[in-house]
């Protein structure tokens, strides 16, 4: 299954700094489908709020495409021993301006099936 988050660009900043703002100020649109791909069935798994980082816009060479390079942690807690860790994942978020409109098409991953 697939997402589509859009948004405009803002004329008053570049293009790369619309994208790094609107990511990281809406996770909540982003993250569901970054935690789709780790084990969502499992309790003891989150996605970490506030984790979602832009670290990199890539742009094609023709400006209307690229890649936002993403990171975001998993906060996972360990019951045995009362103890919880955030680890920290990298995704490469496909994207296509088109009239300064930015389109993300996310890939929501169904949950694991155990066998």
């Amino acid at each position: 299954m697939t997402e589509k988050v859009s948004f405009m660009a803002q004329p008053s900043i570049s293009i790369a700094e619309s994208i790094i703002d609107y990511v990281q100020g809406h996770e909540h649109l982003f993250s569901t489908m970054l935690y789709s791909k780790h084990d969502v069935k499992d309790s003891r798994f989150q996605f970490a709020t506030a984790s979602l980082r832009v670290d990199m816009v890539e742009f094609d060479d023709d400006h209307q495409s690229g890649l936002a390079h993403v990171s975001y942690g998993i906060h996972f807690f360990w019951p045995c021993n009362n103890q919880d860790e955030i680890d920290t994942f990298q995704e490469k978020l496909p994207f296509e301006i088109n009239n300064n409109q930015i389109v993300f098409t996310l890939k929501v991953h169904q949950p694991w099936v155990v066998l």
